[in-house]
């Protein structure tokens, strides 16, 4: 091997599907000694990152907490050059080279957090024999038929074997959640059945019961069955935020306003105060993540949808203008960030919203919750009314930013969170074959080219949306703006 290759190693009692790309491209662009692939919760959480993404300590070693403790997931890219640190002969965990490594010489060894996909540990027989159980429920080969959710039901409810219920499939969505309303003479509830091979959705549990006790509007979770995968949960009804578009405005004010005091309430957390220990989390906002929605978004929308591949210079031109607009976010105070708010993830009962589907939450900028409700692309909101609402979370907030700036930081992270969107309607279309979701991307991409105009420095992302629209418009593509 040359001297300046890279090794990928992975080790033989794992099995994973998580985006292995995001490893070797992650190393090549630091090119350091070592680049070890991390999970941001777990079993055993001790390998320590800095706010560069170094690691600072492995197994409490060193005594240097930095900012986050990681699962290590037994993958890792390390320089052939680094093979010279090895005693030959000699069998010892890799852990003790990268020790020294890391005191002799800090920042030589990096992680990447990647929470995406799923990640078993196979290294001892009870675990094997565990996951060998599982399996079939994981790959989605062995779905509970209806009588086994009714049983679960009746069990969680406490209804005798043989009481009436009613099962209704009505929500089959991109999260690998089957979503049923169950009737019963004790009342109508919401049974999710879940695919954990997506690792957030067995999140949702416990990050609804961290909202509930911070005040943040929630439903409420009557029971759980984590090895067959089901949550029973309150029935909210059916009217959500994105049904209610069409009211009169004073409504709708009142109804926006209502849904800004509610997320106001997660954003306002103290972060330090968070029992990370007790409610687990996906990989927090930063420039890694960042970087995968945008590319999500290049190769879902913008070259599978719009059939544009850009030239290798004009390619590393416009990811210039995007690191630079996801600097600036990742530069923000830190807080806690739902992730997917949008107005169909807040249903309506009594005239006040209840928040949904927040089991992607995790730490990053305030300003990506905001761009998700006020430049949804399911809903079209005036400039005024959107600019008011905005207006609205400013003051109740009392953010120390001045109100240009803060309105820029918002269209910043609109356009971030757009693009993710975008590149969400374009592989649930094309991969999931969700094919509604192709009546969204004009919408979009109306949404995304205007909050590129108001932040005023994306020049080349505009470029690119127009041509965009020119590629959809002559196949029947209706553009608003």
């Amino acid at each position: 091997m040359k001297d300046d290759e890279a090794i990928l190693c992975y080790n033989g009692d794992i099995i994973t599907d998580l985006p292995l790309n995001r490893l070797p491209e992650a190393h090549g662009r630091k090119r350091v000694e070592v680049t070890l692939t991390l999970r941001s919760t777990g079993p055993l959480l001790n390998v320590n990152i800095d706010d560069d993404g170094a690691i600072c300590d492995l197994r409490h070693t060193l005594g240097k907490p930095g900012i986050q403790s990681c699962l290590f997931a037994g993958i890792y890219a390390v320089e052939t050059s680094y093979l010279q640190y090895l005693e030959p002969g000699r069998i010892e965990s890799v852990v003790f080279p990268f020790l020294r490594s890391i005191a002799e010489k800090p920042g030589s060894i990096r992680g990447i957090v990647i929470d995406e996909g799923a990640w078993y540990d196979i290294g001892s027989p009870e675990e094997y024999e565990r996951i060998k159980a599982l399996w079939p429920r994981y790959e989605r080969a062995a779905k509970p038929d209806d009588g086994g959710l009714k049983a679960f039901t009746r069990s969680a409810l406490r209804l005798e074997a043989r009481a009436p219920m009613n099962l209704e499939l009505i929500h089959r969505g991109g999260s690998e959640r089957d979503i049923h309303r169950i009737s019963a003479h004790a009342g109508s509830f919401i049974l999710v059945d879940y695919n954990p091979a997506r690792r957030e959705n067995a999140f949702y549990v416990p990050i609804a019961e961290f909202l509930r006790g911070i005040g943040v509007p929630v439903p409420r979770i009557l029971a759980q069955d984590m090895d067959r995968c089901f949550i029973l949960m309150e029935d909210l009804g059916e009217k959500d935020l994105y049904s209610l578009k069409d009211v009169g405005r004073q409504e709708r004010k009142t109804l926006y306003r209502k849904t800004l005091e509610a997320i106001r309430k997660l954003h306002a957390f103290p972060v330090d105060s968070f029992p990370l220990r007790d409610v687990p989390l996906m990989e927090p906002f930063g420039p890694d993540l960042y970087r995968w929605e945008r590319t999500y978004f290049m190769e879902n929308c913008v070259r599978n949808i719009c059939g544009i591949e850009l030239e290798r210079s004009a390619h590393e031109k416009l990811e210039k203008e995007l690191a630079a607009l996801a600097g600036g976010l990742v530069g923000t105070e830190r807080s806690l960030v739902h992730r997917d708010f949008q107005s169909r993830n807040v249903m309506i009962r009594d005239g006040e919203p209840v928040l949904i589907d927040f089991q992607g939450m995790r730490f990053g900028t305030l300003f990506y919750d905001l761009g998700s409700l006020l430049c949804d692309a399911y809903v079209e909101i005036a400039d005024e009314e959107r600019l008011d609402l905005l207006s609205y979370y400013y003051n109740l907030s009392k953010n120390s930013m001045d109100w240009p700036a803060f309105q820029k930081m918002f269209w910043n992270a609109s356009v971030q969170r757009l693009m993710q969107a975008l590149g969400a309607y374009g592989f649930l279309a094309l991969r999931k074959n969700l094919r509604g979701f192709l009546d969204h991307i004009p919408a979009g991409l109306d949404h995304l080219n205007h909050a590129a105009r108001q932040s005023g420095s994306l020049p080349r992302l505009e470029d690119l949306l127009n041509r965009c629209r020119g590629n959809l418009e002559p196949m029947g593509a209706k553009f608003q703006r």
